[in-house]
């Protein structure tokens, strides 16, 4: 039972930290001057990592990253089959 109530609290904690940095991006609103031709790198790199004045999409991209690589790698140990003697 505690290792089941420390799994419990460590995917708990984990969606916690993953709402935490949803909510903290200020997300911009994407100005209405701007159409699909004019779109720069420089408008994707403010975008994604952002500017002095907000902090970009970086850390939001990253926990996202890293929930995908949790899952992957439990998806793997879920499919490897155990050795029968």
């Amino acid at each position: 039972m505690k290792a089941g109530a420390l799994k419990a609290l460590a995917v708990l904690a984990f969606a916690l930290l993953m709402i935490g940095a949803v909510l903290q991006v200020d997300w911009p609103a994407w100005p209405s001057s701007h159409t699909d031709s004019n779109i720069t790198n420089d408008d994707v790199a403010i975008a994604m990592f952002g500017s002095a004045s907000n902090q970009g999409y970086a850390l939001v991209i990253f926990m996202i990253g890293l929930l995908l690589l949790v899952a992957l790698l439990g998806g793997i140990f879920l499919a490897k089959e155990e050795e029968k003697e």
